[in-house]
């Protein structure tokens, strides 16, 4: 029953949320300008942009313009892009998968490098090596995606010439967006895991797997981090909604074709049904990883395995 309740919470969550957003998303593209004038262009005459918004039923009442777009919305029409003559959302779902190719590989980097990085941290936490690795996490943490993404550009793309500087065309173009946007991720996982080791360490359970000469690492690794590993799975899944949205620095510093420089594309474009069509996408996708995150702490309760047992 708990978790019949959590998916209708779900679903009411999604239909708020991404009613909200699309609500507010078109009205703010009405205020953004006249996209006739920008497919026109500056040698285009009067009856040109008359001719152009009718077209994209700009001409109409701004509510019944709102009650067209809800109607669309309700049928997955977000409309055909004026630039590319594609379907928006077709548009869109044809990038979605290199987006989430670089959003996929930094979860696992950070699960692959920041767990045991954090280990090594509590560890040897009084050690040169455990401070230098949380300093460098540190570091990585405060360091804005651009800075380390033209870093990166300038010693592995242009000094060393090792890796391709932009476009999407190989799994190798997919490396340095992903080191990029996996920096801070990876370090806020060797934070984490570091503290709440720390905190274990002085629980009595891990005295006595120490006073039975159990090493310090390995009573962590088997016993303090189970205890230790929930936070950061609710993190990482926390973090996934927001990875989403910084792949729109990411992918235009590097011209990854994903759907965050499409996304900009689109903006500067005034094309209303990409936009749109874009920000449902990610509405969805981030509400569905909260939900996500919700039935993993349900399913984490005791009560409600004993449910589902029963």
């Amino acid at each position: 029953m708990r978790v019949l309740r959590a998916g209708a919470v779900w679903l009411v969550r999604l239909f708020v949320t991404v009613l909200g957003v699309l609500t507010l998303l078109f009205f703010l593209l009405r205020l953004s300008g006249d996209p006739a004038a920008v497919l026109v262009g500056p040698g285009g005459t009067p009856e040109d942009m008359d001719r152009v918004r009718r077209e994209l039923g700009l001409d109409l009442p701004l509510w019944t313009q709102y009650g067209t777009f809800l109607a669309d919305v309700a049928r997955l029409d977000f409309g055909v892009s004026p630039h590319t003559g594609e379907p928006a959302i077709s548009a869109v779902l044809a990038r979605l998968p290199l987006t989430l190719q670089i959003v996929g590989a930094t979860l696992v980097l950070a699960v692959l490098i920041g767990v045991p990085l954090g280990m090594l941290a509590a560890a040897r936490s009084r050690h040169t090596s455990g401070r230098l690795v949380n300093a460098a996490a540190a570091v990585a943490q405060a360091m804005p995606n651009f800075v380390l993404g033209l870093l990166l550009l300038l010693v592995f793309a242009l000094w060393l010439g090792w890796l391709p500087s932009y476009g999407a065309e190989s799994s190798l173009h997919a490396v340095l967006p992903t080191l990029t946007l996996a920096a801070f991720t990876v370090a806020r996982v060797v934070r984490l895991v570091r503290a709440g080791l720390l905190e274990a360490v002085e629980q009595d359970f891990i005295r006595t797997v120490r006073a039975k000469g159990g090493g310090r690492l390995r009573a962590l690794a088997r016993h303090a981090l189970p205890n230790a590993f929930p936070p950061v799975l609710a993190f990482l899944v926390v973090d996934s909604a927001y990875l989403l949205s910084s792949t729109v620095i990411v992918e235009q510093l590097y011209a990854y074709d994903g759907i965050g420089k499409q996304l900009v594309d689109a903006i500067f474009q005034r094309d209303y049904p990409i936009v749109q069509a874009t920000v449902f996408v990610v509405a969805v996708l981030v509400v569905a990883v909260s939900a996500i995150g919700d039935l993993l702490g349900a399913l984490a309760d005791p009560r409600v395995r004993r449910e589902a047992a029963g």
